[in-house]
């Protein structure tokens, strides 16, 4: 602001400079004319007031461009170090706004611009699902913004994967450990918080719910069936809790249809809250839900006046904590507004399992409540249609099944071999044969001729070679033999000579 009032200051500075000069100006040219100065004078006093006002709307203008671009955003921003970072670059900005920081942030911050960027970006996918656990933790939370991130948040997970994986386990595995070691300890534990809530929907938002088993889906699955097991059911911020639980369930399971009891079981506790008389219900509840006690009647609205004066709204994500200081006639209403959820669960629960051997079976509890302790006449005009869908539902599927029998197997036909039998009727001649036969029996007797002559053949050859190589060893033998014969005749006349050499000496 300093420097805006300088610069207006020096803009006056510089208008009340160049007016100095024109008023010089004009008085050499008035000292130059003749007899009219005075009537010079008084027009150029006219100009200058009327030319006040607009100098005065012109910094008026400038002063609003200038904060329309002090609040306008910039085009580059640095990629948050920290979370402390993060918080400081998004505070006192707009949801839109801050969902247009960090998609620029994204931007100027690509991993094809710069080495370190892609590090950059992974850390800014753990500051926002932090930063998204302060929202949902605020006093009111400020789900606007959380939504409106969550789309920046997809595009990080498509970018690193394997980092999105790693931070959402982190999250996941840091509330199942604190939730077992509450269990530990008290035996029961509190149902997830709102930011818990939002983490897991996150968790379906940005991972596959389908897969068999998945590293990040299949352990925020485990933790929901969980708590449904776990948690009991205390206030009607509790059942809350469970039926907001109850629908990240349907939404995980919605394409793979995978079966969760916890899930059947919760609601069947659910409807069980609602029911006025419980002394004979002919069903048993499973834990978490009891058949009687301090909190059995949570969902018994004190009033049939307040079935005619309610009308459907959406369940909020949290129940506001003010809620028993409220009138019973909005107490009432809220609990209406949860078992219309339940039944809008169990609707979809029936479409989704429905083609399950057992699905009579499943929902046999469901259908009996129902049909005996939570009659349609006791319900608004708007649950009336949910009810009678939910039990024409159950009755279309069939009662009875196939027993178990095992699979027939063919009987193994005995080995029987067909007897050929061909007539003859002279030696050699066959009858009934036709034309392919006869050419097979010509081309296999002149097959076998031919065998025998190139047999024939062979051992002519065989014979003719061992007849050669026998001659062959044979002359080789003679030879050796001549060759021994003469050396033995030389090495004899050498003898004979040197016997007689020495016969001769003897005499001399």
């Amino acid at each position: 602001e300093e420097e805006e009032e300088s610069d207006g200051g020096e803009e006056e500075e510089e208008s009340d400079g160049g007016e100095e000069e024109e008023e010089e100006e004009e008085e050499c040219s008035s000292e130059e004319e003749d007899g009219h100065s005075d009537l010079d004078s008084e027009q150029e006093s006219e100009e200058e007031t009327s030319s006040k006002p607009k100098q005065s709307l012109s910094r008026e203008e400038l002063k609003a461009q200038q904060e329309a671009a002090k609040a306008e955003l910039p085009y580059t921003f640095p990629a948050p170090e920290s979370y402390e970072d993060l918080r400081h670059l998004l505070r006192g900005h707009t949801p839109e706004n801050q969902r247009l920081i960090v998609a620029r942030t994204q931007k100027c911050n690509h991993p094809s611009l710069a080495v370190g960027n892609k590090l950059k970006l992974q850390k800014l996918f753990g500051f926002l699902l932090e930063y998204i656990g302060e929202l949902a933790t605020r006093s009111p939370p400020e789900l606007t913004t959380v939504d409106k991130l969550i789309p920046e948040l997809y595009t990080l997970c498509q970018m690193f994967p394997l980092a999105a994986c790693q931070a959402m386990q982190s999250i996941l595995g840091d509330a199942a450990h604190s939730m077992e070691e509450v269990l530990e300890v008290k035996g029961h534990a509190s149902f997830p918080t709102l930011d818990m809530l939002i983490y897991l929907e996150v968790t379906a938002l940005l991972f596959p719910t389908s897969d068999f088993r998945h590293p990040v889906t299949t352990p925020a699955l485990l933790l929901i069936c969980q708590a449904l097991t776990k948690c009991p059911v205390r206030s009607l911020q509790d059942l809350t809790s469970g039926l907001v639980l109850c629908c990240l369930a349907v939404e995980y399971v919605s394409l793979s249809k995978r079966f969760l009891p916890e899930l059947i079981n919760f609601l069947s506790g659910t409807l069980h809250l609602a029911v006025q008389d419980k002394t004979s219900v002919g069903y048993t509840p499973v834990p978490p839900f009891r058949l009687a006690g301090k909190y059995s009647n949570l969902l018994v609205w004190s009033s049939s006046d307040s079935c005619e004066s309610w009308s459907k709204e959406s369940l909020p994500l949290s129940v506001p904590l003010e809620l028993d200081a409220r009138s019973d006639l909005d107490r009432d209403h809220y609990r209406l507004n949860c078992l219309s959820t339940c039944l809008d669960l169990v609707k979809r629960c029936c479409l989704l399992y429905k083609d399950l051997p057992s699905f009579i079976h499943v929902f046999q509890p469901i259908g009996a409540l129902l049909s005996k302790h939570l009659l349609t006449q006791t319900l608004p005009k708007p649950l009336q249609k949910l009810h009678s869908e939910i039990l024409d539902c159950l009755k279309e599927a069939p009662l009875t099944h196939s027993r178990l029998v095992f699979e027939k197997k063919k009987p193994i036909p005995l080995k029987l071999l067909t007897p050929k039998i061909v007539e003859v009727l002279d030696y050699g001649k066959k009858r009934g044969c036709s034309r392919e036969e006869r050419e097979r029996e010509r081309l296999k007797h002149k097959y076998k001729k031919e065998f025998k002559g190139a047999l024939r053949e062979i051992r002519k050859d065989s014979r003719f070679l061992a007849r050669e190589k026998l001659s062959e060893v044979m002359n080789r033998d003679a030879e050796r033999k001549r060759k021994v014969k003469v050396l033995l005749g030389s090495l004899a006349s050498q003898e004979g000579e040197w016997k007689a050499l020495k016969r001769k000496k003897r005499k001399s």
